[in-house]
């Protein structure tokens, strides 16, 4: 991870625990660049495994009094290493004495998609230039970067637990996509249940059959969609009903292999119908036709602008 960015990761995490965190600060740092939510989603998962090796951190501190207290209601986690001032070289020392975990697992695709089946028998298709990591090895405990669907069997007992662009993911049967990249977050259960946790909302939220969460930088929407055009996808199609102009786009950036980028004037204009994918440029070309706009080539690169 670059050291300045992993910095301002770990930064905007300590600082989702504040009343007033600027989350439209924060959704403009993430779509900078794509590595800053790589780093961010690494910082959480840091974080995560600090809160699980609390009990044996808090042990080793001599005094345990330099550790500061959390706030009543508060997460303990990253934040606290972060805000512990002179506890930090201690708590870092510390950490270092305690027995390494499993290294993770990591599936990557290129421009095409990936087919994945973990070890409780969940299969994942893993869309285009798109991560999965099984945090630890456990497959249980997974990390996205990208978009994928996924196969969930139910089993008594057991949780998946899936990170994407700052949202945690719970589920214990049922089938789903995730998609997150620079401009939002989606979520679409095409059969079942789960339920979305993250810092930035004040509630969980429950997504059921036919229903899809969208999340864009502090706005997060909820709505009815036809389950059968969930990861349609992987037919080599994309359906939609009322979506932004900007995320129909990233997805013929990810799914067409075509770099498709809107002009921000039209950004939040609405399409709803089918688009095939893998004719090159031609999602870009049948969208702007549709709604309205000029689809403009340069090089590997299609631009949709406001017709002239």
């Amino acid at each position: 991870m670059n050291e300045d960015i992993g910095q301002r990761a770990a930064q905007w995490h300590a600082a989702q625990d504040a009343d007033d965190m600027d989350w439209d600060g924060f959704a403009a740092w993430l779509e900078v660049d794509s590595r800053h939510r790589d780093a961010f989603d690494r910082i959480a998962l840091l974080d995560d495994d600090i809160i699980s090796q609390r009990s044996a951190i808090l042990a080793g501190i001599d005094p345990p009094k330099e550790v500061p207290a959390r706030a009543a209601g508060r997460r303990a986690g990253w934040r606290w290493v972060v805000a512990g001032g002179g506890a930090v070289a201690a708590t870092l020392a510390v950490t270092a004495m305690i027995p390494r975990a499993a290294p993770d697992v990591a599936w990557r695709s290129d421009a095409s998609s990936r087919e994945i089946v973990l070890g409780d028998g969940s299969r994942v298709a893993l869309a285009p230039h798109s991560r999965l990591v099984a945090r630890n090895g456990d497959q249980t405990q997974l990390a996205l970067t990208g978009a994928g669907y996924f196969e969930v069997p139910h089993r008594t007992g057991r949780s998946l637990s899936i990170a994407a662009g700052g949202y945690r993911i719970s589920d214990i049967g049922t089938r789903f996509n995730v998609a997150t990249d620079q401009a939002a977050t989606r979520i679409a259960v095409a059969d079942g249940d789960l339920t979305v946790t993250s810092l930035q909302l004040t509630a969980p939220i429950t997504l059921v059959r036919g229903h899809a969460m969208v999340a864009r930088g502090a706005t997060v929407s909820v709505s009815t969609v036809a389950a059968d055009s969930i990861g349609s996808w992987r037919r080599g199609q994309l359906l939609y009903a009322g979506a932004p102009l900007l995320l129909v786009a990233n997805d013929i950036s990810r799914y067409a292999g075509l770099e498709t980028t809107v002009d921000p004037a039209i950004a939040d204009l609405h399409f709803s119908g089918a688009l095939k994918i893998g004719d090159g440029a031609k999602p870009a070309e049948s969208l702007a036709a549709i709604v309205g706009v000029a689809a403009r080539r340069d090089g590997v690169r299609t631009r949709l602008e406001p017709r002239r």
